[in-house]
């Protein structure tokens, strides 16, 4: 049967619809403001705002245009172009009022090749062509034509110079069209840009000045390196230079600042229905998760027969905790009973190994006297008593060989596992003594690495190893102590090290302790280093033991990486041609 809505799944629905509610409410009072924005935006003031500076450009330039006529119009401004100590003083203070003007640098004059002739400064001017004209040019700079009116430029900002553009008329049209030459005013370009501010739109509208070649100048006069979202082509102010705008959301807006109070006051409302909803849930699994602790805390002080009471089907992620962990009880119930058995066996093939030494070589004695006896009897019924005897000494041997067969370990079936979950059963095993002891186990290394071998015959030799170190322990100190695991990374091999500080073994003793039956302990049976050594050599590993006396013991447990037999796989198959 499958199961409900898990609690996730609950907790997201309630959430989705919290969320998806809002959301919509808050949308639809974003549009009605939207659309209360683009109305007013789209209305006749920002058309007349538009409008209006559009003009200040068109006034601006066109007070410029009137005062270049006035200096083009002189008759004598020919002069300072050929005959500059021959203009008279009056024509000159008049070029210096004008050149004096805050929105110019100065007047330049040009021959009929486009030379710069003559230079008046104003009180604004810097930089060259008034302290030099090597880095100023009019080449490569847009051009417009108006009338007799050309206007040159604009030259951006750059390397600490200033922009401006050049608005220039033919000296003396009036009087004689063939005469050659040109009068310019020399710009700040600063002066332009800045009739383009906004004032009752500010943080609404941004205008641009959109100039001949491209540039969109700010109203700094600052070149903009992006041209922005929404950019809305304005009015022509002059041939090549136009008024573009973006139209801007901005807090100032009344109708923005309503919606945002509405916007707080629901975010408000939404927070504490959310703390009163998770409030309520989490009452709910606390009472849930509570059982959980329950059963940890018993498993942990080693009761591995406690089982989470779960009534009915599996409904949801903490229901499917507390089974998982009744299997998990389970399923280290059976390890257990599988260790002990593996132990077991492990005796017996021991013994059988003593038994198949100690009888088979009689045995093999009596066989060869008994058919020794059998060649030399004349006497057909003491022949079949022979041959009888024979046939039961054969028969024994096959008992003997059966048994040895029989007590044997069983070859190791590797697989790639985790060298953590070989240490959490270890450590889960040997914890009640450990606490009876007052013994502390600790684990650390890379717990990711992967194995390759027998997991349940790693966690067994695992297991006799802490069990041999937390005894050690309990020798010498009777209460406290340590036992540490520790796993790393050796080449292409996992080390693990089992350390103690316990009582230690003897140089001596140090190179019996893995024989079978050899123990230092009363109750010891002398097999559980024999039978640790013996299931990691099966999985192609190797065991050292380290010893100090009073100082503590260190056992190394070197096994196969797994990564390592994957790339041993992997190019011997590559080498064969074969199929993986």
């Amino acid at each position: 049967m499958k199961s409900k809505l898990s609690l996730v799944g609950r907790y997201t629905l309630l959430s989705l619809v919290l969320i998806i509610g809002s959301v919509t409410a808050l949308s639809i009072l974003h549009m009605r403001v939207a659309e209360s924005i683009t109305e007013r935006l789209a209305g006749q003031h920002l058309e007349a705002q538009m409008a209006a500076t559009a003009n200040r450009l068109s006034a601006f330039l066109d007070n410029r245009i009137y005062q270049l006529e006035t200096l083009s119009r002189h008759p004598a401004m020919p002069l300072y172009l050929a005959y500059t100590e021959a203009v008279p003083d009056g024509v000159q203070e008049l070029v210096r009022v004008e050149a004096d003007s805050p929105d110019l640098y100065g007047i330049l004059f040009f021959d009929a090749t486009d030379s710069l002739i003559q230079v008046v400064a104003g009180q604004a001017a810097s930089g060259p062509p008034y302290w030099g004209t090597e880095n100023w040019s009019l080449a490569d700079l847009p051009r417009v034509q108006k009338n007799n009116t050309e206007i040159i430029g604009p030259a951006l900002p750059r390397a600490g110079q200033p922009g401006w553009l050049l608005i220039r008329q033919p000296l003396g049209y009036l009087f004689d069209e063939s005469a050659e030459g040109a009068v310019g005013l020399h710009v700040r370009l600063a002066s332009l840009t800045e009739q383009i501010r906004t004032e009752n739109l500010a943080g609404v509208v941004r205008p641009y000045l959109r100039a001949p070649g491209g540039a969109l100048l700010d109203p700094t006069g600052t070149a903009v390196p992006r041209q922005p979202a929404g950019l809305v082509r304005g009015p022509e102010v002059f041939p090549g230079w136009h008024i573009d705008y973006v139209i801007t959301a901005a807090d100032i807006l009344s109708p923005l600042r309503n919606a945002q109070l509405g916007m707080y006051g629901l975010a408000c409302l939404m927070a504490l229905g959310t703390v009163l909803l998770f409030w309520a849930l989490a009452r709910s699994l606390r009472r849930r998760i509570d059982r959980l602790v329950q059963g940890a805390e018993a498993f942990s002080s080693g009761d591995l027969h406690f089982q989470l009471d779960v009534p009915g089907p599996r409904k949801d992620e903490i229901d499917q905790v507390a089974y998982a962990f009744n299997a998990m009880a389970q399923r280290l119930r059976e390890m257990i009973q599988r260790t002990i058995q593996v132990e077991k066996m492990a005796v017996l093939g021991e013994f059988a190994t003593g038994v198949a030494h100690e009888v088979r070589n009689p045995l093999a004695t009596i066989k060869l006297t008994v058919q020794a006896l059998e060649r030399r009897e004349a006497d057909m019924r003491r022949r079949g008593l022979l041959q009888d005897v024979e046939g039961e000494i054969d028969r024994l041997n096959r008992v003997v060989g059966d048994l040895l067969d029989y007590g044997r370990p069983v070859a190791a079936e590797p697989e790639h596992f985790e060298v953590r979950r070989a240490f959490r059963q270890a450590v889960a095993m040997t914890s009640s003594r450990a606490r009876e002891l007052g013994i502390t186990v600790t684990a650390s290394g890379d717990s990711r690495l992967l194995l390759y071998a027998n997991p349940d015959q790693v966690s067994q030799c695992l297991v006799n190893l802490l069990s041999n170190a937390i005894e050690a322990c309990g020798g010498v100190r009777g209460a406290g102590g340590s036992v540490r695991l520790r796993a790393h990374r050796e080449g292409a091999r996992i080390r693990v090290d089992v350390t103690d500080d316990g009582i230690g073994v003897a140089p001596d003793v140090l190179p019996r302790v893995t024989e079978p039956f050899f123990t230092t302990r009363a109750k010891g049976t002398g097999l559980g280093l024999s039978i640790t050594r013996q299931l990691v050599q099966l999985n192609g590993g190797e065991m050292n033991i380290e010893s100090e006396p009073g100082e503590g013991t260190t056992v190394t447990l070197l096994l196969p990486a797994s990564d390592h037999v994957n790339n041993l796989q992997k190019h011997y198959h590559a080498d064969t041609n074969t199929d993986y």
